[in-house]
């Protein structure tokens, strides 16, 4: 009768802690959704008025060339533009279920695809890149999410990486594992900065102004890592900084 009484209490106790928490997470809950909710509504009403003012600045560009008012106008018009599809990204990545029709397809067909342009566009910078992609990668997500985060840690190499540095990217099979990890040499990233890379708006040197974004393209690769059930890292010393993602493959039939 004592145990059937303490049991009934340990119950009755669990019952009511679970009431009670739902209660108190219920207002989180809503305001969370009420958030992504207004980025994405606010995403979307943004775009019509900025629509409008990059193509009339686009105009004026060509009415009166060089002029730097109208340059000016057309950087921050295509800057706040970046913000808000960083906004809305991150906005539906925060959905219970961002990718719910994940297929399998070969990481190495989507990394080469997606890198291609990297190359000229290293060149451009007066920098040097270089890849080894093993082949016969597969993989089982979104092969548009994976790309994206491909593109935003080779960005924030050839943005950062030192002039005349030497960007590599690497994606091999280790055992049941896929890691894919870019390289490129530069000032090293002190430890206190690289705690925080991932975190939403943080930046690491904030005095680089337009240059240094607005620390969100390394949130929104983190996670889309993350709800592929894998892992991204960034370590950094006097030779280079690197970005490692790692992620378990399905074990072959």
């Amino acid at each position: 009768l004592t145990i059937a009484i303490a049991c009934g209490c340990l119950l009755g106790v669990f019952a009511l802690v679970l009431l009670f928490s739902r209660r108190a997470i219920a207002p989180y809950l809503r305001n969370l959704s009420v958030q992504k909710q207004f980025i994405t509504n606010a995403g979307h009403e943004l775009k019509t008025p900025l629509t409008a003012i990059s193509t009339s600045a686009d105009v004026l560009a060509m009415e009166y060339p060089g002029d730097e008012w109208a340059e000016n106008i057309q950087a921050q018009s295509a800057r706040l533009a970046r913000l808000i599809a960083d906004l809305v990204t991150l906005s539906r990545l925060d959905e219970e279920n961002p990718f719910p029709e994940k297929t399998e397809f070969s990481l190495s067909d989507a990394v080469w695809e997606i890198t291609e342009p990297f190359s000229s566009l290293a060149a451009a910078k007066g920098k040097r890149y270089s890849q080894e992609i093993e082949d016969g990668v597969l993989l089982t997500g979104d092969r548009q999410a994976v790309q994206q985060m491909v593109s935003i840690l080779l960005d924030n190499a050839v943005k950062y990486g030192a002039e005349g540095g030497h960007i590599t990217l690497t994606l091999e099979k280790m055992d049941r594992q896929a890691r894919l990890t870019v390289s490129n040499p530069g000032d090293p990233i002190p430890p206190e900065h690289l705690a925080h890379l991932f975190e939403r708006f943080y930046r690491a040197d904030a005095s680089r102004g337009e240059k240094s974004g607005f620390g969100l393209g390394l949130a929104i690769a983190d996670t889309i890592a993350w709800e592929h059930k894998g892992a991204l890292k960034a370590e950094s010393d006097a030779a280079s900084t690197r970005f490692t993602f790692t992620i378990p493959l399905r074990k072959q039939a």
